[in-house]
């Protein structure tokens, strides 16, 4: 994926030189800004280089020259989506493609890369259909060759993340008859190892080895490390469940060049990778190296997109207001009139949203009091029903016989304990709902221990942000179910639970050490896991292939 990025930056970087051609007529400042910036680029000071191409899309503004000035946004829109800001990314790039003419040749070249980087932060956040669209709307406005093969390989690769792998294969096999394609080693390489990549994925019983290998073989000779760190990461996957020694050679192979690459987020894959292959001391480390790693990431992409919203609203509020000046001088009565309709009908929207609100609000507070009192009803039905009778029945047969079978009454309330046990995970305290992140990492924390070691990954706050409350209610439970069932059954020593959302889908996958299962009939807790797992339209997945103790993966949409 980094590959697909950095030929994104070529296709700008040949626009930008063309600008500074074009620029040769303005102000000195004008390049001046636009040099510094590109300056601090090469750099990678990326936080200077958008403060400057910032200052030079503001000159330009003015100046009314909406083609550089669209530049800017561009270069600008590449570096917050470089930092992780991929939604100033989006709103940068719309910004300039309004200021783009389609009927201007030079201009359609520059809508391309455009297109291209909204395709990139879209494909990031996950809309790969909408993403695919963009990369297509990238080759509409271009006639070069090489955006051609670029943008079509990043279509490719959205239907791979989309699981949509045969339109991806077909894409790649097309790509790979190119002649453009043949003649440039480095694409070639990229294009078999996607394809192979894909093919795997699609059924995992595929040997595409050879390729894999044909491949990396290429890019050791071009001497291409990100080339370098895609084949390792992907003969990894390969000889995840084949080969472990493999695995865990190209995976310390990829992270190598992880760390020459100085990519954080290949470093935190292949943390995620050599958690899963190492022996249980070394994962301890690694997945302290990766906690600690993700957390600096976050803080420092925080921190860069606070500075470029600030550096943003400083540059549109300045703007607002020489626009501002400007209107008043010519039209100033018609603006004023204009504001005080704004306001009106802001107020008149306002009181009735307000209105809307307040009865919304009343009606939604009756139906909880109302949903509160049924549930609370069901569940003293369900007490007195299952609990009740059972506990009444086995008293009965301790009052009513002379001798009993001491096991046979044992039984019987091991029975009424299951019931009750499960009519109490039928509901969880609404607190539980707050910090959802951190109340199901205390949950997990507490089955950890001298015996059981449990490592956690994937866990954030993010990650629920979108899911509804009765979602992380099933999921604690089930959590809850696999834990316990861990601990009374498994006999494990170690287990990893990683969380993560991909295609609008949170993906939970269980492992450990221990027993496994003889069958695929569950019974009790992971009986419950399937059956609540089933309420949220999801798929619960026993892994009995080449396993050693329990892998399961749960799945299930973000509604």
């Amino acid at each position: 994926m980094r590959k697909i990025l950095f030929f994104g930056l070529i296709i700008l970087i040949v626009s930008c030189q063309q600008t500074k051609n074009k620029e040769v007529k303005q102000s000195n400042l004008d390049n001046k800004a636009y040099d510094i910036a590109w300056d601090f680029y090469e750099k990678q000071k990326n936080d200077s280089a958008y403060i400057y191409f910032n200052k030079a899309y503001s000159e330009l503004i003015k100046n009314k020259n909406k083609h550089q000035a669209a530049k800017c946004l561009i270069n600008m829109a590449f570096v917050s989506k470089d930092q992780g800001d991929w939604f100033g990314s989006q709103e940068l790039i719309i910004s300039s493609i309004k200021l783009l003419n389609p009927r201007i040749k030079d201009e359609r070249e520059t809508l391309s890369s455009a297109y291209n980087i909204l395709g990139q932060s879209t494909h990031e956040l996950g809309n790969y259909k909408e993403a695919i669209n963009y990369y297509q709307k990238a080759i509409d406005f271009s006639t070069e060759k090489d955006v051609y093969i670029i943008n079509q390989n990043n279509i490719a690769n959205s239907y791979r993340y989309d699981s949509q792998y045969d339109k991806a294969i077909n894409i790649y096999e097309e790509l790979l008859k190119d002649k453009t394609t043949i003649e440039n080693p480095k694409e070639y390489a990229r294009i078999t190892d996607n394809l192979a990549y894909t093919k795997w994925l699609k059924d995992n019983k595929s040997n595409v080895v050879n390729e894999l290998n044909k491949a990396l073989n290429i890019r050791l000779k071009e001497n291409d490390l990100w080339g370098q760190n895609a084949s390792y990461a992907h003969l990894t996957d390969y000889f995840s469940n084949l080969d472990h020694k493999k695995a865990l050679d190209y995976a310390y192979k990829r992270k190598q060049i992880a760390f020459e690459n100085k990519s954080v987020d290949d470093k935190l894959e292949v943390y995620q990778q050599l958690i899963l292959l190492e022996n249980p001391t070394n994962a301890k480390q690694y997945f302290e190296a990766y906690q600690k790693l993700n957390d600096s990431i976050q803080l420092e992409r925080n921190r860069a997109k606070n500075q470029f919203a600030l550096v943003r609203y400083d540059s549109e509020k300045n703007r607002a207001d020489f626009l501002k000046a400007e209107a008043e001088n010519e039209k100033k009565k018609n603006d004023i009139l204009k504001l005080y309709i704004l306001i009106g009908l802001l107020i008149v929207l306002f009181v009735f949203g307000y209105f809307l609100y307040r009865k919304r609000k009343q009606k939604l507070e009756q139906e909880k009091v109302l949903e509160v009192k049924k549930t609370e009803l069901k569940y003293s039905k369900k007490v007195h029903d299952k609990v009740a009778n059972g506990i009444y029945h086995v008293m009965s047969d301790i009052e009513n016989k002379s001798e009993f079978n001491r096991d046979e009454i044992l039984d019987k309330l091991e029975v009424v304990y299951e019931i009750s046990r499960d009519i109490s995970y039928d509901k969880i305290d609404e607190n539980q709902q707050d910090n959802f992140a951190e109340k199901l990492a205390q949950l997990i924390s507490s089955y950890d221990s001298e015996q059981v070691k449990i490592y956690l990954i994937g866990n954030d706050k993010e990650l629920w942000r979108n899911v509804q409350d009765y979602a992380k209610t099933e999921v604690f439970l089930v959590m809850q179910e696999l834990l316990t069932n861990m601990k009374k059954h498994s006999e494990a020593s170690r287990v990893i639970l990683n969380f993560k959302k991909e295609n609008q889908q949170i993906i939970i996958n269980y492992s450990d050490d221990g027993i496994g299962i003889s069958d695929l009939k569950p019974k009790n807790g992971l009986q419950n896991t399937v059956s609540r797992i089933s309420n949220l339209n999801g798929d619960v997945i026993f892994e009995t292939e080449n396993v050693n103790g329990l892998k399961i993966k749960i799945i299930f949409p973000i509604q």
